[in-house]
């Protein structure tokens, strides 16, 4: 499993030490192995006695009784981490911190699946234990009118997937700070589909744009966020070839002068010029120095 290397974000009521660091990697590491195992008996420590696991409040021993029942009928069940370690202070609580990573898992291996996965701890007098287990995509489903940082749609044109994005320092591969750089990275379901970097990026908000041609292609817009400056950088992803594709040259939108501007605001299709789109772009006039809006006619990428 790779770790959350460096030092990990602090909340003003939770500093989290090396040490801390350590027995949270350790905890998971040891959570991923029982599962992965089919050893649900190693699971009882790792748990704090009241678990919300996937929007169910529970008692540690009604989590450990699902895993038994699950990997009991399951015996081919198989997960492995295959990101880095998130940790960050959970929102609104100054006791917990959220854990977000990526496992793919399933019965064969063959038919595994990527999966958003979410466990916040919180630390007790016997040490870290979990407090809640979920996944990013489980959220979504259950809370529909509630963006979870998931987006489904048919990005090759042909199968459903999710797609979701996770960020981290490139150099420790762990939680971002306003004093290190930070890129992103656009995941999907399929695990066939290797995840792509985005520099100089924080997670923002995605939409799903569909029928910007007759591809069938679903297109994921990314609204990455960033630290200062109200111009943001928009990318525009489609799958092609079992692949992330750029399907066309990133933009700049201004938050500012459009704060309330969707994707289908900003790109539209050409009725005149099949496989063209108008954008709506951001630029910055010099001489007048503020920022003004443009439509400009873009080509959407098409691998041959």
């Amino acid at each position: 499993m790779l770790l959350c290397l460096g030092a990990c974000s602090a909340h003003a009521n939770l500093t989290l030490t090396s040490s801390d660091e350590q027995q949270i990697n350790t905890l998971v590491d040891s959570w991923d192995h029982a599962l992965n195992r089919g050893d649900s008996a190693r699971l009882l420590p790792l748990y704090a006695e009241q678990v919300e696991w996937f929007g169910q409040t529970l008692s540690s021993q009604q989590v450990i009784a699902n895993h038994q029942a699950f990997l009991a009928k399951n015996k081919e069940y198989g997960q492995r981490i295959v990101s880095t370690l998130n940790i960050q202070p959970a929102e609104g609580s100054d006791d917990r911190v959220m854990v977000r990573f990526v496992k793919s898992a399933g019965l064969e291996a063959f038919k595994e699946k990527n999966y958003p996965a979410e466990l916040q701890l919180k630390k007790v007098a016997a040490g870290w234990r979990i407090v809640s287990e979920t996944d990013a995509i489980t959220r979504s489903n259950q809370h529909k009118d509630v963006y979870a940082g998931v987006i489904k749609g048919k990005f090759d044109g042909k199968q459903v997937s999710y797609a979701w994005m996770s960020e981290a320092d490139p150099r420790t591969g762990s939680a971002c700070t306003e004093e290190t750089d930070c890129d992103c990275t656009l995941w999907n379901s399929d695990p066939d589909i290797l995840p792509i970097k985005i520099p100089q990026c924080l997670v923002g908000r995605m939409e799903v744009l569909s029928g910007l041609d007759d591809s069938g292609r679903d297109r994921v817009v990314a609204f990455p966020e960033w630290w200062t400056s109200a111009m943001r950088v928009v990318y525009v992803y489609d799958i092609q070839q079992k692949q992330w594709i750029k399907a066309m040259p990133s933009f700049s939108m201004n938050i500012n002068l459009q704060e309330t501007d969707t994707a289908a605001d900003l790109i539209k299709r050409d009725p005149q010029q099949p496989g063209m789109v108008n954008v709506k772009q951001s630029t910055f006039d010099e001489v007048a120095e503020e920022a003004t809006t443009e439509v400009v006619s873009q080509t959407l990428l098409t691998l041959k």
